[in-house]
């Protein structure tokens, strides 16, 4: 029996908007696999915000290859992510650190990535720009 992933997401399309949470170990395999659910699902729509709140991790293992695939994976669904916002809370300094790689690597610094230290922050971020 495989193990739940330490992901899940469900979807409020009243408000346009994802709610995803991450806890205990969190590895590059479990975010694509997320990435890959959600981009298949078709009740998402490419504009929805994005609330990703990864507080409860207890550690990510996460790469610079795996941000790299993540960033593939975008650019692969590009016409399902047009005008999709993801803000991203995260719990410690190296979180911060591999969610700012993957903002900046995906060219995405200019409103289509936050990064987060508090629910408040991104929810602020994301009203402003929804």
């Amino acid at each position: 029996m495989q193990p739940a992933m330490p992901i899940s997401y469900r979807i409020d399309p009243d408000r346009a908007l994802v709610l995803a949470e991450a806890w205990g170990v969190l590895t590059d395999h479990d975010i694509l696999a997320h990435k890959t659910n959600l981009a298949n699902d078709p009740t998402f729509a490419p504009t929805m915000a994005q609330l990703t709140d990864v507080r409860r991790i207890e550690r990510l293992d996460v790469t610079a290859a795996g941000v790299r695939a993540m960033v593939a994976h975008d650019a692969a669904h590009a016409e399902r992510r047009a005008g999709h916002r993801l803000a991203l809370v995260v719990p410690s300094d190296s979180a911060f650190g591999m969610a700012r790689m993957y903002q900046l690597m995906g060219g995405q610094d200019e409103g289509g990535v936050g990064v987060f230290r508090t629910m408040e922050e991104a929810r602020e971020w994301l009203s402003r720009i929804t």
